[in-house]
């Protein structure tokens, strides 16, 4: 998980900004999901009732863990994947449950769900050097858009959407790719229509995307082809950045109806989207290292939006604030993934990421302006100082280094910035706070 630096180092602030509980709330909840196995069924046979259920449960953990482990190693390595006895497993349980327990003089059977420890599970596959995911994404709202033909009218709210109706049956559920349905009530339907989400028009989207609370938005767009294919075109990202992700033909089995051929399909699209977040954000054991990231500010709003982007990128998992001023901030990243990894994962969160002059420039995908992160922009590394001098990771986030002060002016770096000490120290520059007082402590959104 990510710690964030610069004025309150993490675990050990309160909550300054307003609205951060709720979301850490939830990103928890969505973690927890994560490294949890949920209705495994259970069943054993002993000289005794209790000694059937005790038998049970302890394999049962057994198989829960390999649930959890197969769900977020790297799909290659899954036959390094450790076996682990009971009694190994043990210590990494946080709790367990049981449901539908059914007894006999010599059997037992249930449904065992149980939540591991996430650190615990991580370092056991960090100890045999397997990749994996850290953490799920957060929920995702998806928007399924429906055409009986290739030239059939868009629906989306309406009665007469099979897709959506599909979207709405539960199924197996993705944990590392959540997704969640709008409602489709009279306020879903004046906020954005068919055309809308086709275009796709991000002002509407983003009214949709803050009723439900989330920042990322699934446009899944099917169009019947024939009585037995669906095309399905995915555009997935946030208001500002839509992109194309890709598009698959599903047919029909011989033993399906409409409603089934549908729901299969609205699975087949939550599997992909599952296997590519696990894909972008494997990490692996022994390969982080740190590197020097430039960010262009248009505002406060650009600021937290790139803030919270880090923060939710598995691959990131260290932020410390060098240095800021109106305009730009000096960030030290820890890592694990080169610019190409990184920069993939970092699309998801709506951030774009170049390189030059050896600096990582991560900018909003879409911002207007010279947005360091814009591919293709030629943007480059300004060679002077900006206009305002560069605030202290001190005086812009409202609190004392995170690594010891450096002590001393330190050498100037490129855009007039002045560079952290070695071990990613915190500035001591003088300067007036650039940001708003909420903007004084960046609580960790992970453990």
């Amino acid at each position: 998980m990510v710690g964030m630096a610069g004025g309150v180092e993490s675990g050990r602030s309160g909550w300054a900004a307003p609205g951060i509980r709720p979301a850490l709330a939830q990103m928890a909840e969505t973690s927890s999901d994560t490294y949890t196995a949920r209705d495994v069924p259970i069943a054993a046979t002993a000289g005794s009732p209790a000694a059937a259920r005790e038998r049970a449960i302890a394999a049962g953990k057994v198989e829960a863990l390999r649930v959890v482990l197969e769900r977020i190693a790297d799909p290659a390595q899954a036959t390094r994947l450790p076996q682990v006895a009971g009694d190994q497993v043990l210590p990494m349980v946080d709790t367990y449950s049981l449901a539908g327990e059914r007894t006999t003089d010599t059997t037992y059977k249930a449904r065992l769900t149980v939540r591991f420890d996430g650190p615990a599970v991580r370092r056991l596959l960090e100890g045999h050097g397997i990749g994996h995911a850290v953490e799920a994404s957060r929920p995702v709202l998806v928007v399924p858009v429906y055409q009986a033909g290739p030239g059939g009218a868009p629906v989306l709210w309406e009665d007469t959407n099979p897709w959506l109706a599909a979207w709405r049956r539960p199924g197996g559920g993705a944990v590392l790719m959540p997704v969640e349905v709008p409602m489709g009530d009279l306020r879903d339907v004046t906020t954005l229509s068919p055309d809308q989400a086709l275009t796709p028009d991000g002002a509407a989207l983003a009214t949709l995307l803050d009723r439900y609370g989330r920042d990322t938005v699934l446009l899944a767009h099917a169009v019947r082809t024939g009585p037995d294919t669906l095309d399905v075109a995915l555009h997935y990202g946030s208001p500002r950045a839509m992109a194309r992700t890709g598009s698959q033909t599903i047919r029909r089995r011989a033993d399906e109806d409409d409603a089934a051929f549908l729901g299969r399909a609205a699975a087949d699209v939550v599997r992909r989207l599952e296997t590519d977040w696990r894909d972008a954000n494997l990490v692996h054991a022994g390969a982080e290292h740190r590197v020097t990231a430039l960010v262009t500010l248009g505002g406060f709003s650009d600021w937290m939006a790139i803030r919270q982007g880090l923060e939710r990128t598995p691959l990131v998992r260290h932020v410390t604030l060098q240095a800021m001023t109106r305009t730009m901030a000096q960030l030290t990243l820890s890592v694990q993934g080169d610019a190409t990894r990184v920069g993939e994962a970092l699309t998801t969160q709506g951030l774009s990421l170049t390189v030059q002059g050896g600096y990582w420039l991560i900018g909003r995908t879409g911002a207007a302006g010279p947005t360091p992160g814009a591919a293709g922009r030629g943007v480059t590394a300004p060679e002077s100082a900006p206009e305002s001098a560069p605030e202290s990771a001190t005086s812009a986030m409202g609190g004392g280094s995170a690594g010891g002060h450096g002590g001393g002016a330190p050498a100037p770096s490129p855009g007039g910035f002045a560079r952290g000490a070695a071990d990613g120290s915190a500035m001591g520059a003088a300067g007036r706070s650039a940001w708003p007082s909420d903007a004084e402590a960046w609580p960790p959104v992970r453990p």
